[in-house]
């Protein structure tokens, strides 16, 4: 039976909730929560979308910087979010020029919301991009898909510890789970994964921190991703079937017809 409460609009408000929004509850929470103790002045998102995260990011800070590989979301969503600097490329060339609208425009960074490119190279690629910038301000950082075993790895095996500014990473500050879309049906998906940046120096040797292992262990057994011979079958099947649809689909009517 459908709840009669609006559970989206009651905790994001009517704007928010309005738009497509790729997160469980618990992780649009926990990225409301950490908005709230951010109070970011400037913010970055990597991967736009449909809006949802970005809607509720610009409410709390004074400029966002958007940036997405499709000029399609500028031209969406730039006339109704006039706080939010639309860019569009490669988020690994254009997290360094929104670095730099932060810088020029005076606005600190405060929080980085990385849903973008989620192969293991695109991942660390963002990442290495904004391990560059020196924080002048405590800088949250969000990373959506950590339970996805190449984001997973992509975030788990970057250079954190490189920036002496990163004090803390977290695999598993929201755990994901398996995807019940039938695209996606028994993959591993969602999760946040965290990191703190601080204007001071850390003292002290960086742990990443995966306070979910065994949670995430348990589900990759069990998840489309994990190296079992059925799943070696199936992934067999649907490769041959999807290429029988393509020929399929290029024999013309009339070939069929007369075929």
């Amino acid at each position: 039976m459908k709840s009669s409460y609006d559970l989206a609009r009651m905790l994001y408000g009517e704007t928010s909730a309005s738009r497509v929004w790729l997160m469980s509850h618990a992780e649009r929470c926990a990225l409301l929560q950490v908005l709230r103790q951010a109070q970011p002045v400037g913010a970055i998102e990597v991967g736009t979308a449909d809006g949802g995260s970005l809607e509720l990011i610009r409410q709390y800070a004074r400029l966002t910087v958007s940036i997405d590989i499709l000029p399609e979301v500028k031209t969406r969503f730039a006339p109704m979010m006039p706080n939010v600097e639309f860019l569009t490329g490669d988020s690994k060339e254009m997290i360094g020029v929104a670095l730099q609208r932060c810088e020029e425009n005076s606005r600190p960074l405060g929080f980085v919301l990385i849903d973008g490119d989620h192969r293991y190279a695109g991942v660390q690629g963002d990442i290495h991009a904004l391990l560059r910038c020196q924080p002048t301000r405590p800088l949250w950082v969000l990373m959506h898909d950590s339970s996805n075993p190449e984001c997973r790895r992509g975030i788990a095996e970057a250079r954190w510890a490189e920036n002496p500014h990163v004090h803390m990473v977290d695999l598993d500050f929201v755990t994901g789970t398996l995807s019940q879309d039938p695209t996606f049906e028994g993959m591993l998906w969602g999760g946040l994964a965290l990191a703190l940046m601080l204007p001071e120096v850390r003292t002290e040797r960086l742990e990443i921190a995966a306070s979910a292992s065994l949670n995430q262990a348990a589900l990759y057994r069990v998840s489309e991703h994990y190296p079992s011979l059925a799943n070696r079958l199936r992934r067999w099947l649907r490769t041959k079937r999807k290429g029988l649809e393509r020929r399929l689909n290029r024999i013309s009517p009339r070939q069929k017809a007369t075929g």
